[in-house]
């Protein structure tokens, strides 16, 4: 009887968790057109007759775009319930394997990234995907899954790149080091040597790479993605939570797998957005991709705190303060 109802309970769940991931691919895929921003840009895209660049997208985008073409007249609801469901899936999916506390992951994820990546940035959301997914495969050293993993975010988004200095860190110890990275981003970001970098030697860069960055250059000269905050609130608080890391390890309390990676992550992330600040769409860009492991690592900071409720309660309300701000700034509500 009892392992009945165990089967039942594990059934019930998985039943709900999967359908909540379809729910949200029909939200995302058939969300009208001028709902967000991005929607009207790919609406203009597959509109215009005018020859595509190549380069202008990534393989993969090139791909499901013809698929759709061929199998569904290049209807523009199939092409995101594609992207949707490829986003939702894989992210469902790694927090299910991942997360010690997969409700608060869920909220995490819709607060910080559902908007942001399934209604708006839906290439990098999928190549962000695979990138959460890879995380055992950095832990545990395998190289093969991980460069699979590698490859096909790269082919849905450049900024995939990131991932693959990440394999060679050491995902079991950490050292000072990476908790003085946002300092020296910080730093680096006052004298603007990466616009003094991008300015002079991006022709010296692939072509693939070289293109994207010169399109970015051009928008930046005419002002557009030109403004940045670097002290914000979701930034500061990801801060605030290093440095906190850093004193819970000093201490040697930080025993969850995964998260001594994930720490190194965030610094990392830290780092690339306000070095990268001068170009704030590759700060953007770059930090998001990284910080995606907030979906694991924000409820894993759970257990390290003995007033828990309290911690969990302050954590939600973060979250919602999150979601209103990206909701108004992402949606045309």
């Amino acid at each position: 009887m009892n392992i009945n109802n165990h089967f039942y309970r594990k059934f019930l769940s998985s039943f709900l968790y999967w359908t909540t991931a379809l729910i949200l691919i029909l939200i995302a895929g058939l969300r009208p057109i001028g709902l967000d921003r991005d929607s009207i840009a790919y609406a203009k895209y597959f509109q215009s007759t005018v020859d595509a660049d190549f380069l202008d997208k990534e393989p993969a985008f090139w791909i499901i775009k013809g698929f759709n073409d061929i199998f569904f007249f290049g209807n523009i609801h199939t092409f995101f319930l594609i992207f949707a469901t490829l986003g939702v899936s894989i992210k469902f999916l790694a927090i299910k394997r991942l997360s010690k506390v997969p409700l608060l992951s869920l909220i995490v994820y819709l607060s910080l990234y559902f908007i942001l990546h399934e209604m708006t940035q839906i290439r990098a959301g999928v190549a962000a995907g695979l990138f959460l997914l890879s995380i055992p495969d950095i832990y545990d050293r395998n190289f093969r899954k991980f460069i699979i993993k590698f490859l096909l975010a790269f082919s849905f988004h450049y900024s995939a790149i990131v991932m693959l200095p990440l394999y060679f860190l050491n995902p079991k110890k950490l050292n000072i080091i990476y908790f003085l990275l946002p300092i020296v981003g910080f730093i680096l970001a006052i004298f603007n040597l990466l616009l003094f970098f991008l300015l002079n030697f991006s022709h010296m860069l692939p072509n693939f790479l070289a293109y994207k960055i010169n399109i970015y250059l051009d928008l930046l000269k005419l002002g557009k993605h030109s403004e940045i905050n670097i002290i914000n609130v979701y930034y500061s608080f990801l801060l605030f939570t290093i440095y906190f890391c850093f004193f819970l390890y000093v201490k040697n309390k930080i025993k969850n797998n995964y998260d001594i990676l994930f720490i190194k992550t965030l610094t990392i992330s830290l780092f690339s957005f306000y070095f990268f600040s001068d170009v704030p769409v590759f700060a953007f860009r770059i930090s998001e991709s990284l910080n995606i492991v907030v979906i694991i690592f924000l409820p894993n900071l759970i257990f390290y705190f003995k007033q828990k409720k309290l911690i969990l309660s302050l954590m939600i309300l973060f979250l919602l303060y999150m979601f209103y701000k990206l909701t108004s700034s992402l949606l045309y509500l």
